[in-house]
Parts: C-alpha cells; structure tokens; sequence
C-alpha cells in the first residue's frame, strides 16, 4: 500500500489543480517543450500559493505512459517528484515509497491519483532513478563526447542550468557545464534541459 501522511508536503486542493491541467492538455499527446510551455502558461491562472511546478520536467512514465511525473516545490519548498495518473493506471514500480497525496476528480470524470516523493538536490537514489530510467536525456555527457562546449558559472544549480539556457537561446552555444553530478543532474531535470551537459570533474 502507497504510504500517507497526515501533514502532507503539497496541498491536495493545488496538486489536483495541476493534476487536472496537466492530464487535460497532456492527455495522450506526445510531451514536447510546446505541450510544456502551454501547460505552464495556463497554470498562470491557478492562482498557486503554497505550490511551485516545474512544468520543463514533464515526462511520461516509461512503463506506464499514461502516468506523468513533474518536480514541484511543496509546502516550506520541499522538492518534491509527482507522479499524476488516472486510478486505472499501476503504481509505479520506479518510487515504491511514494506518497499519496490523494485521489481526486479529474478530467472527464475519471478519477486521478497523485503521488509524490523527495525530490531534493540531495535525493541520489530518485535523481538516478529519474535520470536513467524516466528520461536519460538529463544525464551528463562525457566531457570527450563533443559538441558540448566547456564553460560553467559560479551560481547555484538551476541558476547555472537557467544561464546556460539564456546563452543557448541568445548565441546557440551550448555552455552547459557543472562540477555535481547529482545536483547537476537534478537541476537539468527540474529546469527541463535537455540539451546535454558536461559533468565537469
């Protein structure tokens, strides 16, 4: 049985909200940085108080795509991982130890469940978990690979994965560089970079 808590991490009010947004404009469609960008630009007007979405890291679940999952900040802004999927959907065999954070009326008149875990820059084993078998696009290239170009800044991880994306749009040169490989790793996930990076030793 999926574990509960009584002082749950996320409002279950705002993580329907999303959960309904994400599942009525997602549906079945194929995840792109348009479906993404859309999602987010309509959560504008959820009016969110407690909750930040991240809504670059949409990705579907490998095994069931029915399933998807978005990094969020919850309450006091703890990262965490959501998992949105209608009740019909399997638990996920990825996070066992996730949350239920409730069962909630959504879109249609189906019912969604949302599930959530640690998501922190911390979480090793959820980052790796993510990186290598959600979407490997978010793991490091080798620094020999090629086509990355070296460079890194000083700020914190998703600031640095932010910069890099503002010289990408700005120069179309990839900059992406970062001295953590799970912190770096997390930021790329959160941010929804996947344009590859250097995990720079």
């Amino acid at each position: 049985m999926t574990p509960s808590l009584f002082d749950l991490p996320v409002r279950t009010g705002e993580a329907a909200a999303i959960a309904n947004l994400v599942i009525e404009l997602a549906g079945t469609k194929r995840l792109t940085d348009d479906v993404r960008a859309r999602i987010a630009s309509r959560a504008a007007m959820l009016k969110l108080e407690a909750t930040k979405p991240y809504f670059g890291s949409l990705e579907r679940d490998p095994i069931h795509s029915s399933a998807i999952y978005l990094a969020i900040d919850g309450i006091d802004n703890e990262p965490l991982l959501l998992r949105i999927a209608p009740a019909t959907t399997p638990s996920s065999g990825l996070f066992p130890k996730s949350i239920l954070i409730g069962r909630v009326p959504g879109p249609n008149g189906q019912e969604l469940v949302i599930n959530a875990v640690p998501f922190g820059p911390t979480d090793e084993e959820a980052i790796k978990t993510f990186a290598e078998q959600v979407n490997p696009v978010f793991q490091p290239k080798k620094a020999t690979s090629g086509g990355v170009a070296s460079g890194g800044v000083s700020a914190g991880p998703e600031a640095a994965f932010e910069e890099f994306r503002q010289i990408f749009k700005t120069k179309g040169l990839n900059q992406a560089t970062y001295n953590h490989l799970t912190s770096g790793t997390w930021a790329a996930i959160r941010t929804g970079w996947r344009e590859g990076w250097v995990h720079q030793l």
